[in-house]
């Protein structure tokens, strides 16, 4: 943990109380029948529960609280400092994963305005992109002075050098197959092997039991960084393949394309969310407006095999922006900096 380095740390959890199970079913009975339900994750009965929780493990002499996440601690109060970290804030979460109408809007408010009232306290709101920081402050107009992006960085080891040998193969990463472009990623490459038949594509994640596997495409299955053959096998994907195919339609700040960086691989992604601020378009990949459109997809493709110079310089490019910009050692510093400045003096 990066905050050992200030002073002794004293975690509290995990803490998660069960939902309750009424909520659970009226909400999703509701939904079914075309009726908005209530988000029973974050009841307010279970936030009470979670509340009760950090606070039965709290130290009394602790000099400052660190909250990671927003949304589970939004009924806690503190009685000393805090400062609190998250991917983006509930409103966001809500707009880019879920839909709006499915939720009553008055349990969404419910939520929402107890995180906004709840982050205004807060010695030091983080994210890791300046995109969500600046959407958090629109939305809930929180301090800007106390609101900022500590960065991101990936869970690899960065490799010394960069062993890209010249091969034809991409790479699509998810965990939702449907949601991160799956399906835009298989018809792109079916069309690329029209042109270049030796293009293959290789899958890092579950098939869908509803797709077939075309020509060129192969299936690892989910491949775990906390197993040591597995995070080795997804190491090797990284170092030998041409690009990284990432069309995503729900997403804040993927950690795939850091981590292709690491290796000096490129990305096709979307110019949505936080991306551009991990993507520099034309330099260190290429970004689409339009990530469904399976041609757009395909273009890009083909540009990474058929401008060889361009595209070893955006190799270069992208093994310096990560190294240059999201490092863990460089997260460390900013979020340790933050923290320094939020301890009571």
């Amino acid at each position: 943990m990066a905050l050992n380095v200030i002073d002794e740390l004293n975690y509290v959890g995990p803490i998660n109380p069960s939902v309750i199970l009424w909520q659970k079913a009226l909400s999703k009975f509701l939904r079914v029948a075309g009726v908005p339900g209530d988000f029973y994750f974050f009841s307010q009965q279970r936030l009470n529960a979670i509340a009760g929780d950090v606070h039965a493990g709290s130290r009394l002499n602790a000099r400052l609280d660190f909250f990671h996440g927003f949304t589970p601690w939004i009924l806690t109060a503190p009685a000393r400092r805090y400062v609190a970290w998250s991917d983006c804030t509930f409103r966001d979460y809500i707009n880019i994963f879920h839909k709006r109408d499915h939720f009553r809007q008055s349990d969404l408010d419910r939520i929402e305005s107890a995180e906004a009232a709840w982050l205004k306290s807060a010695h030091g709101v983080l994210f890791p992109t300046r995109w969500a920081a600046e959407r958090a402050i629109e939305a809930y107009g929180l301090d800007a002075t106390h609101t900022e992006s500590v960065g991101i960085f990936g869970e690899l080891d960065e490799p010394a050098h960069d062993t890209y040998a010249g091969s034809k193969e991409f790479a699509f990463v998810a965990t939702n197959f449907e949601a991160k472009g799956g399906h835009v990623v298989l018809s792109a490459l079916q069309e690329l092997r029209g042109r270049h038949p030796e293009t293959t594509l290789t899958v890092i994640g579950e098939k869908p039991s509803n797709v077939s596997v075309p020509p060129g495409v192969e299936f690892f299955g989910f491949l775990r960084k906390e197993v040591p053959d597995e995070y080795e096998k997804y190491r090797q994907v990284l170092s030998r393949v041409r690009a990284l195919v990432h069309p995503t339609k729900s997403d804040i700040a993927p950690l795939i394309i850091i981590e292709a960086g690491y290796f000096g691989c490129p990305v096709i992604s979307s110019r949505r969310f936080a991306i551009p601020e991990l993507v520099d378009d034309g330099r260190t990949g290429i970004l689409l407006d339009d990530p469904s459109n399976v041609a757009m997809v395909t273009g890009a493709m083909n540009w990474m095999l058929e401008n060889e110079d361009r595209y070893f310089q955006m190799r270069k490019a992208a093994w310096a922006k990560v190294r240059g910009e999201h490092s863990k050692a460089q997260f460390r510093e900013r979020l340790c900096a933050v923290v320094r400045r939020a301890l009571p003096e």
